[in-house]
């Protein structure tokens, strides 16, 4: 069995980024392997947000996220520090989320046999 962990840097509606986490994270899983957390940094601690999204064109990526977190129980990390600098409050986070320095990032990383970075790169 292989444990990954997830770094999001990428804004929720810019790229695909929560699609393809989401859709490879259940892939991983079904294979047997683990997913040991999904930590996110910078801008992609707006993912954690709770969004009213009634358009029904529009992905409900907040609520996919959430759904995903209850099916597998998978830990959902943001910055504590860009948690701050964002403004989001604590009851603004989908259930399941919490705020985490990088000292659990950094413990994420030890447990793991595989980290993958979600993000715009450059």
């Amino acid at each position: 069995m292989v444990s990954f962990t997830f770094v999001v840097c990428a804004e929720p509606y810019k790229y695909e980024a929560l699609d393809t986490l989401i859709n490879l994270s259940e892939a991983i899983i079904k294979k047997g392997h683990e997913i040991l957390g999904i930590f996110f940094y910078g801008s992609g601690v707006q993912s954690i947000k709770m969004r009213d999204i009634t358009d029904e064109s529009m992905r409900n990526l907040p609520e996919r996220l959430r759904t995903f977190f209850k099916t597998y129980n998978t830990k959902l990390a943001a910055c504590s520090t860009w948690i701050s600098f964002s403004g989001i409050k604590s009851e603004e986070f989908i259930e399941g989320a919490f705020q985490e320095g990088l000292g659990g990032l950094s413990d994420l990383i030890a447990k793991s046999d595989r980290i993958i970075f979600f993000g715009p790169g450059g």
